[in-house]
């Protein structure tokens, strides 16, 4: 059967994590590096790419009126 109980766990770097009574610090080192990799690094490369776009679209802008005035 399987334990319902959970326990809060400090993980620094990260914070609280929610896991169930008797999970060892190997799971739950996975699971914080599977939250890592699909979250975090994903939000970052969103952000470099809207940061590029900005800045592609800012260079557009400047050229056109430029040109254009």
């Amino acid at each position: 059967m399987v334990s319902r109980d959970y326990e809060t766990v400090d993980v620094p770097a990260v914070g609280e994590i929610r896991a169930r009574a008797g999970t060892s610090t190997i799971e739950l080192a996975g699971a914080v590096k599977v939250w890592h990799d699909k979250y975090q690094t994903a939000y970052f490369h969103g952000f470099v790419r809207g940061a590029f776009a900005i800045a592609a679209l800012d260079l557009v802008a400047a050229l056109l009126y430029y040109f254009l005035r």
